[in-house]
C-alpha cells in the first residue's frame, strides 16, 4: 500500500459523487474544458495532494516538466494570479491529479459556514435564493464533512513522513517525486 492510497480512495469517491451531482446539475453548469476562471489564482492544498500532483508530474515526459517548471516565471503565475498548472489553453496540465477543491467547485456545494454556494457563470439566469432549491439535498456536495475526510486523510499522510499540512500547489515541482517515481502513474 502506498502513501497515498487513502487519498486515491477518498478521490474515487469524490469523483463519483461529483460526477453525479454534475449530471443533476448540468442543465446549469457552464464548467468545461477551457472554463478557467477559477484557476485564476494561486491555489494551496493539503500536503497529500500536492505530493499526489507531484507524483503524476513526475510521470510526465521530461520536457513536458521542465515547460510546466518554466511557467514559474510567467508574471501572471509569480503574482499569484494564474494557476502554474492551468495550460495557455484553458486546460488543466494536472487533471488527472488535481486536488480536490479544483475537483468540485463550480457545482452547488454548500457547508454550514457558508451555506450554498456555487461557480457565478453557473445557474444562469436563476435567481441566486431559487438555486437551491432546483438541486437535490443527495446532489450537493457538503464542503465541511469533505474537509474533515480530508483533513484526516492528510493527518495520516503526514504521520507517516512529515511536511507541513498546506502548502502552494506550486511546491509540486519541487518535490523529489516530480523528478520521477516508480509509483508515479
Amino acid at each position: 500500500m502506498t502513501r497515498l492510497a487513502e487519498h486515491e480512495a477518498l478521490l474515487a469517491k469524490v469523483d463519483a459523487f461529483v460526477a453525479r451531482a454534475e449530471a443533476v446539475q448540468r442543465p446549469w453548469l457552464r464548467c468545461g474544458r477551457g472554463c478557467d476562471a477559477c484557476c485564476r489564482t494561486a491555489r494551496t492544498a493539503w500536503s497529500v495532494e500536492v505530493e499526489h500532483v507531484a507524483r503524476y508530474v513526475g510521470g510526465l515526459a521530461p520536457e513536458r516538466r521542465a515547460a510546466l517548471e518554466a511557467r514559474r516565471a510567467d508574471p501572471a503565475v509569480a503574482a499569484g494570479r494564474r494557476c502554474v498548472f492551468l495550460d495557455p489553453d484553458g486546460a488543466c496540465a494536472v487533471y488527472a491529479a488535481r486536488p480536490i477543491i479544483c475537483r468540485t467547485h463550480g457545482p452547488l456545494v454548500t457547508s454550514t459556514a457558508t451555506g450554498p454556494m456555487w461557480c457565478e457563470l453557473n445557474f444562469p439566469g436563476e435567481a441566486p435564493a431559487q438555486v437551491p432549491a432546483l438541486v437535490p439535498a443527495d446532489a450537493v456536495l457538503d464542503l465541511e464533512k469533505l474537509d474533515a475526510l480530508l483533513a484526516l486523510v492528510n493527518r495520516r499522510f503526514l504521520a507517516s513522513g512529515g511536511g507541513p499540512e498546506r502548502r502552494p500547489l506550486t511546491d509540486a515541482l519541487d518535490l523529489p517525486t516530480a523528478g520521477g517515481d516508480e509509483n508515479a502513474p
